[in-house]
């Protein structure tokens, strides 16, 4: 009897220490020859609007970058816009850090149950590229908010613990395991140079992808979304593009 107690123990552990997130979850994928550090998502609430944020850096090789740009991704979803036209500004210490350089952009899932139960929610999602500098800072200050328009929302020193996680690399190393210790501890990626520069042409195409869907999103013209899913099939805006021509499609026909 006492020995199956200690074989069910054993096996609780084992499944809970399996459902534990990590603070940074760590993926390398060998057909771009990149790694993306991606931070456990941290949600915080005020006055019933509650938002998700979630950074991710990315590094040539298999190797632990430093000084890397993060991209910051900020999602709200809820039966209404939250997040759409309003000035965001992170607040950390006696500094400020300006964030409106971003890409809005927005999806209705009716598929989805809103908080009040109501069939639909609003997906909202800012994305944006901040400096390392700025990142560090705002990862280590001892106080942070986030300021949406004229709403506040603290990031308390725990909540931003991931972030300093991912930018510490023994920190990162120790929530590894121990054959990706070995990979990304003990030996630097041969093509770290050249492959910095992959990773800035990925930046850029990305960057061109997002600024001509904004141009045709909306338009009426077939042949500018028929253009648009041409240029980037594989794009994560190829499906409301679809949907949008059917819907010209139909209206036209």
């Amino acid at each position: 009897m006492k020995k199956m107690r200690i074989l069910i123990f054993i096996l609780i552990t084992i499944a809970l220490s399996s459902c534990t997130l990590k603070p940074v979850k760590i993926v390398y994928y060998e057909d771009k020859d990149v790694t993306s550090f991606t931070t456990r998502p941290l949600i915080i609430e005020k006055d019933g609007n509650e938002i998700e944020m979630v950074a991710v850096k990315e590094c040539p090789g298999k190797v632990i970058c430093e000084d890397q740009e993060i991209k910051l991704t900020i999602t709200h979803i809820d039966r209404f816009s939250f997040l759409k036209g309003k000035d965001l500004i992170l607040e950390i210490d006696q500094e400020k850090i300006n964030l409106n350089e971003r890409d809005y952009s927005q999806m209705y899932d009716m598929n989805t149950k809103a908080k009040d139960g109501t069939d639909g929610v609003l997906k909202e999602i800012f994305l944006i590229w901040v400096s390392g500098a700025d990142f560090h800072k705002a990862a280590y200050a001892q106080t942070g908010v986030l300021k949406v328009g004229d709403d506040y929302f603290e990031l308390s020193s725990e909540a931003r613990s991931s972030w300093q996680i991912m930018l510490d690399k023994n920190r990162l190393l120790e929530t590894m395991e121990k054959e990706q210790q070995r990979e990304y501890g003990l030996y630097p990626h041969e093509k770290k140079d050249l492959k910095k520069i992959t990773v800035q042409e990925k930046r850029m195409t990305s960057s061109a992808e997002e600024a001509t869907w904004k141009l045709v999103k909306d338009s009426n013209n077939l042949e500018d979304l028929r253009y648009f899913l041409g240029k980037y099939p594989e794009s994560p805006y190829a499906i409301p593009a679809k949907l949008r021509i059917n819907q010209l499609e139909r209206d036209q026909g």
